[in-house]
């Protein structure tokens, strides 16, 4: 029993902290919910203590439903520092706008206890349980702001969708179970390499599994709700769900491709390839016309997207450690960039009257200079220039495609960061190069140095991991293999 309530206690932590700041946010006054970051920030690092507590163990519990392994260990405490960024860039904007309230904070626990539920995952109905609870609070976060039409649509276009991804996933689950006689990982992979498993059915579930995910990261063709969702939502949630349900969503898709389905590497290879060239060609092409910055960091995320998706590519060929490893890292990296570039839209918003359009971002250089030299350092590491960490990052993954023989995929990818570098250094020209036709109109917005910190980690993160990366590579190294055997 205490191994078991080892295994789940930083998940309590953010539940009970929801369910609490849920009971007192009715009885506070307005002004008195600004401390309410803080209680979900302490509680996302206090369960940052207890994951780091366990990262030596290496355990199954629940009768096999959840493992405590350092793949698990790695993912947690990614998404719990994913969350406490998203916290720290929230509270200012929604005071401004008259929505501070502490649903926001708690569905921000739920959605992150979520996915740390998929992350630690080893059974189905595990699985299932995680994903559908990070999922409903992403509905209700994308739709905080229920008085704004665009946040109601973005809720909405996310619930649909969603849905339906959902239906892929548990048609394809329910395939498997039905074929192999099992919900657990492994023994379901120990069936289909007996050959247990006719050929054709397992096709199925294959193609409803990767249909399943393709929604849930936003890879082409199942990627159109995401600019929609991203630009509806708050520009705090819309950071946060650009990043977190992807880190949960890769982390239980290593798992499935590699535990599961290694031995049918075969079946899934070739629409992973295509959906990989497909996402990273929507992606790039379609940021370069778009003129609201978060559609374009939709896009941006969608072409990301397809850079991950040759990591599976390369597992899935040589099944080694290169590909799993450089997603783990890749996965880190976007984290940080993607949540700083977000956050100086937050910055900006909370200053000014800032509606999110490009040609808004002429004269910030001159106006912000702060904030513009970190959305520069976000746009060259976004478009992988080194010495920043998004360099780092891509090297890492396109060698581990080329290690996989597949040098051409490689190429490609550089290709295409080549074209998205065009939206990306096209915002910097517009902050330092272009004078603006009219002043952005400021507002009363007062100090807030929780936008400052949650800023200042994204910045540290995107430089150390540039110029430091050896101890996150070789902890994402470290964890795939000693986890995943290989």
């Amino acid at each position: 029993m205490q191994r078991e309530l080892i295994a789940v206690m930083p998940e309590l932590m953010l539940v009970g902290t929801a369910i609490i700041i849920l009971l007192i946010d009715p009885m506070l006054p307005a002004t008195g919910r600004r401390g309410l970051s803080w209680l979900g920030i302490f509680a996302c690092v206090t369960a940052i203590f207890s994951t780091w507590f366990v990262r030596a163990e290496e355990y199954s519990s629940f009768s096999s439903a959840i493992a405590i392994d350092r793949y698990v260990v790695f993912f947690k405490i990614l998404l719990l520092v994913v969350a406490i960024m998203a916290m720290l860039l929230s509270e200012k904007h929604l005071a401004l706008r008259g929505r501070l309230l502490g649903d926001y904070y708690a569905l921000i626990l739920f959605t992150t206890t979520g996915m740390m539920v998929m992350a630690a995952s080893i059974d189905l109905i595990t699985f299932f349980v995680g994903l559908e609870l990070m999922a409903l609070s992403t509905y209700l976060l994308a739709g905080f702001f229920r008085y704004e039409e665009r946040s109601i649509e973005a809720g909405l276009k996310y619930f649909v969708t969603g849905s339906f991804a959902s239906l892929f996933l548990l048609f394809g689950m329910a395939w498997l179970y039905g074929m192999t006689g099992s919900t657990n990982f492994e023994e379901i992979g120990d069936v289909i390499r007996a050959g247990a498993v006719p050929g054709d059915a397992l096709a199925i579930a294959i193609i409803m599994l990767v249909a399943g995910f393709g929604f849930k990261v936003a890879a082409a063709p199942f990627h159109n709700w995401a600019p929609d969702v991203y630009q509806g939502a708050p520009t705090p949630a819309a950071a946060f769900l650009a990043v977190g349900p992807k880190i949960g969503s890769f982390a239980v898709l290593i798992k499935v491709f590699t535990i599961m389905l290694g031995g049918e590497s075969g079946t899934w290879l070739m629409p992973v390839i295509a959906m990989s060239i497909a996402t990273m060609l929507i992606g790039a092409t379609l940021a370069l016309v778009q003129r609201d910055l978060k559609r374009m960091l939709g896009y941006s995320s969608i072409a990301h997207v397809g850079y991950l998706l040759l990591g599976v590519v390369a597992f899935g060929e040589t099944g080694s450690s290169f590909g799993q490893a450089a997603i783990l890292f890749y996965l880190a990296v976007y984290a940080f960039m993607n949540m700083g570039a977000f956050g100086v839209l937050v910055y900006l918003a909370n200053r000014t009257r800032f509606g999110d359009s490009l040609d808004e971002m002429m004269g910030v250089g001159r106006r912000f200079p702060a904030a513009a030299a970190i959305m520069t350092l976000f746009m060259l590491s976004l478009t992988g220039i080194p010495p920043t960490a998004g360099f780092v990052a891509k090297f890492y993954l396109f060698a581990s495609v080329v290690d996989a023989g597949f040098a051409w995929l490689a190429v490609l990818g550089v290709l295409f960061s080549v074209v998205s570098a065009f939206f990306y250094l096209r915002v910097i020209v517009y902050m330092y190069m272009r004078d603006p036709e009219a002043e952005l109109q400021g507002v009363p917005a007062g100090s807030s140095w929780d936008l400052n910190l949650g800023l200042g980690i994204a910045t540290a993160g995107v430089i150390l991991l540039g110029i430091l990366p050896s101890p996150v590579i070789s902890a994402a190294q470290d964890a795939v293999v000693r986890v995943l055997g290989i």
